[in-house]
């Protein structure tokens, strides 16, 4: 087993290191470097997800709807797997997305000797780009962690919200106030986050109506209305025009749920809302050139798919390992086509920031 392991790190090292160099000279070739990086990550998308809503659009709706899918034209697909198993959860699913590296399941931010990991978003700081989390889960959930903290266990959420302090995110929007006001150890983080110039409300009625220049803390559930999450925040990065531009990373994270539960309609909903963010962030791209938008999955849930019959049914309530898609819209998306790993992504995703 380990012997085997290591041929598939040695196969996909190999493959990392062509693909990564072939991005090089295309983007020395054409001279354009993204300004702005949206990475959107859809929890549990896979092709059978991506199917039912393409399939939704096209048969049940009384007028044709193309799914903003059809917009992409650069599209590749990516495997999960993670460092302990063949079937990733989103803590190592996350991390390899953010970071660039396998983990353990279970494990956030750290590689499997316990060694902390940096993610692209944390990179992108330091080089002054304007940074932004957005999600409709807590904030604190395994994948948006994964790009700032780094603890042995996922559920670790006191700590999580701990280490979310010790940066400076500009735009963080996303459920579990109780773990930064609430805590054991009797600290109240949102007064930290206060301290260091942010704006705050568990509101999202107030935050929606903002017209703010200080960094934005709102934690609250988005749900459904991710979507104009994701508008406010890049109303707000547009606003902060920063020379070296932003990275903004989301997630719909709603998708994952139905999968475990097995709830065909609410699939087909969440991944509604997906398109509806895709069509968000393709649009805020059409309209400003340099935005790179990357599109992915931690991994599929369910064993989604489409029978004969024409309806979506699911295989399993757990993960699977299949292969997950990767869509690419703005410069650099060429980067982003054939067969990778996961850990890939995010090396494409610095090279082009190097540029």
């Amino acid at each position: 087993m380990k012997t085997q392991r290591r041929f598939f790190l040695c196969i996909f090292t190999v493959v990392a290191f062509v693909a990564i160099t072939a991005c090089a000279n295309a983007s020395s070739q054409d001279q354009t470097a993204p300004r702005n990086i949206i990475y959107l990550i859809g929890d549990g998308m896979g092709y059978g997800q991506v199917s039912t809503l393409i399939m939704e659009n096209a048969v049940n709706k009384e007028k044709y709807e193309p799914s903003q899918i059809n917009r992409i034209k650069h599209m590749g697909m990516a495997t999960t797997y993670s460092a302990s198993s063949k079937v990733t959860d989103s803590a190592a699913g996350g991390t390899a997305l953010a970071t660039g590296e396998k983990t353990n399941n279970g494990t956030v931010g750290l590689n499997p000797q316990g060694d902390t990991l940096t993610s692209v978003l944390v990179e992108a700081a330091a080089m002054g780009k304007s940074t932004g989390i957005v999600v409709n889960t807590a904030i604190l959930d395994a994948t948006p962690a994964a790009f700032y903290a780094h603890v042995p266990q996922r559920k670790l959420w006191d700590e999580i919200a701990m280490q979310l302090t010790h940066h400076s995110f500009d735009v963080l929007m996303g459920d579990g106030l109780m773990f930064f006001n609430e805590r054991e150890d009797s600290l109240n983080l949102i007064e930290v986050f206060k301290n260091k110039g942010y704006t705050f409300s568990d509101s999202w009625e107030e935050a929606k109506t903002w017209d703010i220049e200080d960094r934005m803390l709102v934690l609250t559930d988005i749900k459904y209305l991710l979507p104009q999450a994701v508008e406010k925040a890049l109303e707000w990065l547009d606003r902060k025009d920063n020379p070296n531009g932003f990275f903004l990373m989301i997630e719909q994270a709603r998708i994952d749920g139905k999968g475990h539960n097995n709830e065909v309609q609410g699939l087909v909903f969440e991944m509604e809302v997906m398109d509806q963010v895709m069509k968000v962030v393709l649009d805020y791209a059409d309209a400003h050139p340099g935005t790179l938008v990357v599109i992915t999955a931690d991994h599929e849930t369910g064993g989604a798919n489409i029978g004969y019959d024409g309806r979506p049914f699911f295989s399993t309530k757990g993960h699977t390992g299949s292969v997950v898609p990767v869509f690419a819209y703005g410069p650099g998306a060429e980067c982003f086509t054939g067969l990778m790993d996961n850990i890939e992504i995010p090396a494409r995703l610095r090279q082009l920031m190097s540029y």
